[in-house]
C-alpha cells in the first residue's frame, strides 16, 4: 500500500494536473513620473533674471550668474553679443509645456529697464531640462515670445438675484463688520470661531457702497457687499462674498459675518 501511495505522488509530481498553467504576472509597464512643474518654474524664474541682465563693463557677472543654472557644456553666454546695459527686476512664471525625455518650456513675464528707459513687460518661454539625479537645469537660450496687449474676454456676469428684505435686515452688521475690519477690530464683529486676519495699515474705510444678500435659508446665508476703501491717497471699490451665520444667545440672535473673500464667483 505504501508503494502504491509512492507511485501516485511520484505520477503527481511527473506528470502535473493538465488544466491551464497559470499565467505569470505581466511586467509592470513603463510609468512617467509627474513632471516636477514647481521647480521648473522657480529654475524659470532665477535663469530669465540673469538672462535678462547684463551690462558691457561687467560681463563675467551675468556668465557667473548663468552657469550655476545652466546644463554642462551651454555657453553661459547664451547669444548675448557683450554689448548694452538692462537689468530685470520682477519676474512671474507662467504655464509649463512638457515635452519628452524630461523637457520642459516655462514660460515667464519679466520686467526690465534697458539703459535709462522706461520699465517694460517682455515674455520668455526658457527650455528646462530634468538631469541626472533628478536635477533641473536649463537647456539652451530662451525665446522671446509677444506679450498681449489686452486680457482675454470675461465670462458673461452672472445673473444674481437678491433677497431684499434679508439685505435690509442685515446691512447694518455688515456695515459694522467693515468697520471694525478697517480699525483692527475684526474678532469682536465676526462670529465666534471666525479667522479674519488683519488688514494692511494704511487702508481706511470710506463705505460701504451696496449690500446684496443672495436668496437662501436658514442659519447660513451669504451675500455680496461693495466696499470703498480710502489708500494711498487715493480710493478703490472693491466686490466681498461674505458668508453671515446665525449667532444665538440666552437674550436674542443676530447675524454675523462667519467669512470673507473677493468675489468673482456666481
Amino acid at each position: 500500500m505504501a508503494a502504491l501511495v509512492t507511485v501516485t505522488c511520484l505520477n503527481s509530481l511527473l506528470a502535473p494536473d493538465s488544466g491551464p498553467a497559470p499565467q505569470a504576472a505581466p511586467a509592470p509597464g513603463p510609468t512617467t513620473a509627474a513632471y516636477p512643474e514647481d521647480a521648473a518654474r522657480a529654475l524659470a524664474v532665477r535663469a530669465a533674471r540673469a538672462y535678462l541682465t547684463w551690462d558691457e563693463t561687467k560681463r563675467a557677472d551675468r556668465a557667473g550668474e548663468l552657469s550655476a543654472v545652466l546644463a554642462a557644456g551651454v555657453d553661459p553666454q547664451l547669444g548675448w553679443n557683450g554689448a548694452g546695459v538692462q537689468s530685470a527686476g520682477l519676474v512671474i512664471p507662467g504655464p509649463v509645456a512638457v515635452g519628452k525625455a524630461g523637457r520642459a518650456r516655462v514660460r515667464v513675464d519679466a520686467e526690465v529697464v534697458s539703459g535709462t528707459g522706461p520699465a517694460r513687460w517682455i515674455a520668455l518661454e526658457v527650455p528646462v531640462v530634468v538631469g541626472s539625479g533628478g536635477r533641473l537645469a536649463v537647456s539652451g537660450p530662451p525665446a522671446l515670445l509677444g506679450v498681449p496687449e489686452e486680457g482675454a474676454a470675461a465670462p458673461d456676469p452672472a445673473t444674481r438675484t437678491t433677497d431684499q428684505e434679508f439685505s435690509a435686515e442685515t446691512r447694518a452688521p455688515v456695515t459694522d463688520f467693515f468697520k471694525a475690519w478697517s480699525l483692527g477690530g475684526a474678532a469682536q464683529a465676526a462670529a465666534p470661531g471666525a479667522i479674519v486676519p488683519a488688514l494692511a495699515a494704511g487702508v481706511e474705510l470710506r463705505t460701504v457702497q451696496s449690500w446684496e444678500a443672495a436668496p437662501g435659508k436658514g442659519a447660513d446665508r451669504w451675500g455680496v457687499a461693495r466696499v470703498v476703501w480710502g489708500v494711498g491717497g487715493g480710493e478703490i471699490t472693491q466686490a466681498y462674498r461674505v458668508t453671515l451665520t446665525r449667532v444665538e444667545s440666552a437674550r436674542a440672535g443676530r447675524w454675523q459675518v462667519a467669512g470673507i473673500s473677493g468675489d468673482d464667483l456666481s
